[in-house]
């Protein structure tokens, strides 16, 4: 459907809720970022307010087919996609953005820009499958082994390996789907097998994920209630006994006060100084 229901407005409007949207980042790779103020503009479009700045603001504008997943308090969850139009940098959205109590009583950042998108689709409120979750989590514990690929590759550092193979941690799983947005789907049964390797079933939630297809372009994000976030990006395969795999080749960092990839390693370059400095013209 393309309206959000009105019974699902209240939950939507809760600052405090779990809010993910995904986007494409070029013609090869996508994002994805945590936007708790993700809400609906009346029934057909929805509105964010801007916190931190990292590169999705920009993305999301480069190519506005976005999808996004909101997830309650009460452990319901909604997934969608829509399409960027515009943002504001003052009016009455912007004002009751900076109210929230999130924004209003932090004294270093404030809501900065809203940003606006026309509501493409939406789901239905369905409830968290925790039961399943826990079943398939089992399942990945005693079966991930036979996935582990290349044990000698280092792609993540020990903290987050561990954090992500935690079954407290919420993950989520984004991809371009068959319409061509891109979708977000839990996948909070997934562990890593090794460095380079979060493993997973599709299950409990298959028929979201029927379009998944092998080699696709995915993002992994991991979070826990106390903001501890880690993003991956890779490809996925079809594992062995199965189980899927993503073959991690990047890792971001999402949180302040400076996000940015941290694997691949980037190198560090000296500033020479004593050159001369840029004409004006040329700065």
């Amino acid at each position: 459907m393309n309206k959000v229901n009105p019974k699902d407005m209240k939950d939507f409007d809760n600052p405090y809720k779990i809010a993910l949207i995904a986007m494409k980042d070029g013609p090869d790779d996508l994002h994805m970022c945590l936007v708790s103020s993700l809400c609906n503009k009346g029934d057909d479009k929805m509105m964010f307010g801007e916190f931190v700045r990292g590169i999705s603001k920009k993305l999301i504008y480069d190519d506005p087919k976005t999808g996004f997943l909101i997830m309650s308090v009460s452990r319901d969850f909604w997934t969608g996609s829509m399409d960027f139009t515009h943002f504001v940098t003052e009016g009455e959205d912007y004002v009751r953005m900076n109210e929230y109590p999130l924004f209003r009583f932090n004294t270093y950042f404030g809501v900065s820009e809203v940003h606006y998108a026309d509501l493409h689709d939406i789901s239905e409120r369905r409830a968290l499958n925790m039961p399943g979750v826990i079943a398939n989590a089992v399942r990945v514990m005693a079966l991930k082994g036979a996935n582990a690929g290349d044990r000698q590759k280092q792609v993540l550092r020990p903290w987050a390996r561990k954090f992500l193979s935690g079954l407290i941690t919420l993950k989520f799983i984004a991809y371009v789907g068959a319409d061509g947005y891109p979708k977000i789907v839990p996948i909070i049964q997934a562990q890593t097998a090794s460095s380079s390797r979060i493993v997973f079933t599709k299950a409990p939630y298959t028929d979201l994920l029927s379009d998944l297809k092998e080699g696709a372009r995915v993002n992994v994000y991991g979070m826990s209630l106390d903001m501890e976030v880690v993003l991956t990006k890779g490809n996925y395969h079809k594992g062995k006994l199965g189980l899927g795999y993503v073959e991690i080749d990047k890792v971001y960092n999402c949180a302040p006060p400076k996000p940015g990839y941290v694997y691949p390693d980037i190198s560090n370059e000296a500033v020479d100084f004593s050159q001369e400095p840029l004409a004006e013209a040329e700065i």
